[in-house]
């Protein structure tokens, strides 16, 4: 992860892994992030409380992908991906 831009309530990065690298994103309530892959594959999941996975994503290309439930979501880079990453921290407007 490369931050551009950091604001009070806004973050604005790269997201580049390698093949099997792992991307960690932690959602409070009231925020929420926007991922949009320019190149590569990666699969997104988040875990529910005690069970197993409850949101599993494929991203396509160019396609922005809005997580916005509270919760920690795990990014799974399958090749090599590049791509941006917009972070709305909770609590403001």
């Amino acid at each position: 992860m490369l931050n551009f831009f950091t604001g009070r309530q806004h973050q604005l990065g790269a997201l580049v892994l390698m093949r099997g690298e792992t991307f960690i994103e932690t959602i409070e309530e009231g925020g929420m992030a926007v991922l949009v892959l320019l190149r590569g594959t990666a699969a997104v999941s988040r875990q529910r409380a005690g069970a197993q996975v409850g949101l599993h994503l494929t991203p396509r290309l160019g396609e922005p992908v809005w997580l916005t439930s509270p919760g920690t979501y795990c990014v799974v880079a399958k090749d090599h991906v590049i791509g941006m990453r917009m972070l709305k921290i909770g609590g403001g407007t």
